[in-house]
């Protein structure tokens, strides 16, 4: 790799961001009490005030013997410095009561408990299992938070350095920073304990798990605008949604589906983007339409008793003009229009698609102007309520970092995924290479290494399918490739190879995602609007690791900007 690469890469596969890493960095539970939500509060403000090299252990199950009985119980925090020492943060929120001989909490039907007892007994246990494996050279301190609570009585038997109430809460990190020991141990050993509360062992990661529980998170997350837009009324039933890559337009179209069937409504969805009409028509109720604009012309043209050659360049753009020339005249019968990706449609187009909208009808158009890798003039509805969302729950949260950073939006992207992921991992070819397939080979090998397997990665071109060279290899990575051929059927259906390892072109998989993403053919000499919107539309494909294949002078380009 050229010197070029190598900074590059540096650059942009190791995390620079000044926030602490959190394990598991996913939500465990959603909160269920208010105890819950305080610790919830806390673990945010270790991220934000701890820097990157300290992790953070939430929620962590322990167990430890007392003579021959075994007890249980659950680590609030349990923070790892730099140097490799722990530390046990002990949060008890709400009020607490204060004695000579103590502190203790009020548990309800459980009655009082010793606050000092629980903090040693806990202390003892992770003292116990360090000394088992082996990692004596460990420090374990621990300090309990009272968030809520102030201390009244300097009498307290409870060490005040090592004891942050709610007067100090606001020092929580500079104090635990402090707390810690100078000694140091060295990187293997920091790593081992760091598997240590882990639970990890020398076995590949369970890909699949971690991807289920990220896509749940995930779901649960950006259900936000299919809660909330759906109850807007508004008189003329308009509603213009511009809302960001992972924000959840595809969950607020199925929430507006589902409840036009559940009412007996007649609704439509219409989208530019064959892929994502079929991804979207098996979720769908089956009473609803879904459809991609140019189907509906195609069908109207069929209709109408048009023969349509599929091999003819043309085509497409006569049944388009036939549906525009016809719309009005066609009967208005539905209740409920949805139009997704309108950066890709044609304002002519909308003006005949909603010819079909019953007087009543509403009208939902959502889009995403960032995502726009056609030619289109913007439109704007003027009497449509405006929604605008910037928070994408789908990206991990390093990858929208690292968005943000190149400035690919004019705006930043809000990273609300549950799960934090890591930096885009680059992989260059040298500029005089003929091609950058070793280089996209090698790529997946290290995926395949990494627990991944061919249905979980998605290949997707820079390139459109017909400049694409990766999207014409039968084989990529060792396996199979499932992919348009770019031929159509008697009947105009797309035909498509057979094979584990989908291959697509960004274009064609924009508004879809997968749990790894792999961008590769990028090439480009500066980075224009064009290349930063297709940037944006690859990186925001992935749900938990993307990489990207680029070109010396595109690798070049991207860090002149960082």
């Amino acid at each position: 790799m050229s010197h070029v690469g190598e900074n590059l890469f540096a650059q942009l596969s190791v995390p620079k961001l000044a926030m602490a890493r959190i394990h598991p960095s996913f939500p465990l539970h959603v909160p269920t009490h208010l105890g819950a939500y305080r610790e919830r509060d806390i673990l945010r403000m270790l991220e934000n005030g701890l820097d990157n090299r300290f992790d953070v252990f939430h929620n962590l199950p322990w167990s430890g013997m007392q003579g021959e009985q075994q007890s249980f119980g659950e680590y609030d925090f349990v923070i790892v410095s730099p140097g490799g020492q722990l530390l046990i943060l002990e949060i008890k929120s709400g009020d607490v009561t204060e004695s000579d001989d103590g502190l203790t909490k009020n548990y309800g039907r459980h009655g009082p408990k010793d606050i000092g007892y629980q903090m040693r007994r806990m202390h003892s246990s992770l003292l116990q299992r360090i000394d088992s494996s082996d990692l004596p050279q460990v420090h374990v301190g621990a300090m309990l938070v009272l968030p809520d609570h102030k201390i009244q009585s300097a009498s307290v038997s409870y060490p005040p350095e090592r004891l942050v109430d709610a007067s100090q809460i606001d020092q929580l990190c500079q104090r635990i920073t402090a707390s810690f020991p100078p000694q140091t141990l060295p990187a293997d050993q920091r790593q081992r304990v760091l598997d240590f509360l882990a639970n990890r062992f020398e076995v590949l990661p369970d890909v699949a798990t971690h991807i289920g529980q990220v896509q749940q998170a995930t779901t649960q997350l950006a259900s936000g605008l299919a809660t909330w837009v759906p109850r807007i009324t508004h008189a003329e039933q308009l509603y213009q949604i511009e809302a960001t890559a992972g924000s959840g337009k595809t969950q607020l179209a199925l929430a507006l589906l589902a409840q036009a069937a559940a009412q007996g409504r007649k609704a439509r969805y219409v989208c530019f983007n064959r892929p994502l009409a079929d991804h979207l028509s098996r979720l769908a109720p089956a009473r609803c339409e879904v459809t991609t604009f140019h189907q509906l012309c195609r069908d109207h043209a069929e209709r109408q008793g048009l023969s349509l050659d599929f091999a003819d360049p043309t085509v497409f753009e006569r049944i388009t003009q036939q549906y525009l020339q016809d719309a009005a005249a066609l009967p208005a019968r539905l209740d409920l229009l949805i139009l997704d990706e309108s950066q890709d449609l044609n304002l002519d187009w909308v003006d005949a698609l909603t010819q079909s909208l019953k007087p009543t009808g509403q009208l939902y158009v959502m889009g995403d102007s960032q995502q726009q890798l056609y030619e289109r003039e913007p439109f704007s509805l003027g009497n449509a309520v405006q929604v605008r969302c910037m928070d994408n729950f789908r990206s991990p949260q390093r990858v929208v970092h690292m968005i943000n950073k190149l400035g690919l939006t004019p705006e930043p992207v809000l990273a609300r995924s549950a799960h934090a992921g890591e930096m885009p991992y680059f992989h260059i070819w040298e500029a005089g290479q003929s091609s950058a397939q070793g280089k996209l080979n090698e790529c997946l090998a290290k995926l395949w290494q990494s627990g991944y397997i061919p249905d979980q990665v998605a290949v997707i071109s820079y390139r459109g399918v017909q400049q694409s060279e990766a999207l014409r290899q039968d084989r990529l990575g060792g396996q199979a490739t499932r992919r348009f051929t770019g031929q159509y059927d008697s009947a105009g259906n797309a035909q498509w190879s057979e094979g584990p390892l989908l291959a697509e072109s960004l274009y064609r998989f924009k508004g879809q995602s997968a749990p790894a993403v792999v961008l590769c053919e990028v090439d480009f000499e500066t980075l224009t609007e064009r290349d930063k919107r297709k940037l944006f539309v690859g990186l925001t494909r992935a749900q938990m690791r993307v990489d990207v294949v680029l070109s010396e002078r595109a690798a070049l380009a991207l860090n002149e900007i960082l």
